[in-house]
């Protein structure tokens, strides 16, 4: 028995990156892509933040280590508040610039991930991006809605 099965091949319209529903298809790599480049910058923005924290924690303990060995020694009670209050004081400019070098890096990471989305959201290259995408399927929808052919452009 004789049957042929219609197999889209790779030159049909619907495979097409031309037609809306080409584009489309490709919809499914072009949103993986996107959320490995998006995960690829979050895992770099987090080890950025863990350098900063593993930077902040060893000056901290290098400060502390100073402080103990000091108190250690024979020390007047005028010597232990100058120990005390420069320990506080350099802490809190630590703690000010830890903080501020986490917001950047989190700022940078946000920063690339709006480029990542940016870039496949643009209808520049080759390609043409997920925008492209998403105007070739609203325009197919709306035309199918409006009663004409919403099937190819």
């Amino acid at each position: 028995m004789n049957s042929k099965v219609s197999r889209i091949g790779p030159t049909s319209e619907a495979t097409t990156l031309s037609s809306p529903w080409g584009m489309f298809a490709d919809l499914g790599r072009k949103q993986l892509a996107l959320a490995t480049e998006s995960a690829s910058a979050m895992f770099r923005g987090s080890e950025a933040m863990r350098k900063i924290q593993q930077a902040a924690a060893h000056q901290a303990s290098e400060r502390h280590q100073a402080a103990e060995q000091k108190l250690h020694g024979d020390c007047t009670p005028a010597d232990l508040m100058s120990i005390q209050s420069a320990l506080l004081r350099d802490d809190m400019q630590e703690a000010a610039q830890y903080w501020q070098q986490l917001a950047a890096a989190a700022l940078q990471t946000q920063f690339e991930m709006m480029g990542c989305v940016n870039r496949a959201l643009s209808d520049g290259g080759s390609e043409g991006g997920l925008g492209q995408v998403f105007g070739a399927w609203q325009n197919a929808v709306s035309r199918s809605l409006n009663g004409t052919n919403g099937g190819t452009t």
